[in-house]
């Protein structure tokens, strides 16, 4: 009698510890598929995945050029820009606009004063990403509503203001920045 529940009793523990071992791989697939699987080693808590749709990768792809462009421009220490700065910014610049482009003497106009403008500033990451955006909507201004427009720029204007651009370079800077959305439209 004892060999008969001393062998139920196995089975029971066996069972359940089979359960659990299933349960836990269970859940570390839902983890991976999720891209949640913070146990391996090189993992991020955020899918790291790609996007899909080529018109969006190139959109962000865009974003990321200028960004690095700004972050360039905000590390120098020359008191004027590079060379290579202010042609990497002209050259993600005029490969902004996807559809109508603006003309190329209007864009090396914003490239120069924005390049002299940025030029040793310390812009915090959040406001380059946001300064890089706005610009990549309006050299795209056919594909924003007039409203967004008009934050797009102001949201320009705000960031270098916090900057410190002086008064007299903002101004330039809005008209070629307006010069240049009516261009794209």
């Amino acid at each position: 009698m004892k060999i008969i529940l001393a062998g139920i009793y196995l089975l029971v523990v066996s069972n359940l510890a089979l359960a659990d071992v299933n349960y836990y791989i269970a859940k570390e697939q839902a983890r991976r598929s999720a891209g949640q699987d913070s146990g391996s080693p090189g993992a991020s808590g955020a899918p790291s995945a790609t996007p899909t749709d080529p018109a969006l990768a190139q959109t962000l792809r865009k974003i990321a050029n200028l960004q690095a462009d700004i972050a360039a421009l905000n590390q120098s220490t020359s008191p004027k820009p590079t060379s290579e700065a202010k042609v990497a910014l002209l050259n993600d610049l005029m490969s902004a606009a996807q559809g109508v482009k603006p003309a190329v003497t209007d864009v090396q106009k914003l490239g120069g004063h924005l390049a002299n403008a940025l030029n040793c500033r310390k812009l915090p990451l959040a406001a380059q990403q946001s300064l890089a955006r706005n610009l990549l909507g309006l050299f795209n201004r056919a594909h924003l509503p007039a409203p967004q427009q008009l934050k797009s720029l102001d949201a320009i204007r705000k960031t270098l203001m916090d900057a410190g651009v002086p008064a007299e370079d903002l101004e330039n800077l809005q008209v070629e920045l307006k010069s240049i959305a009516t261009a794209t439209q």
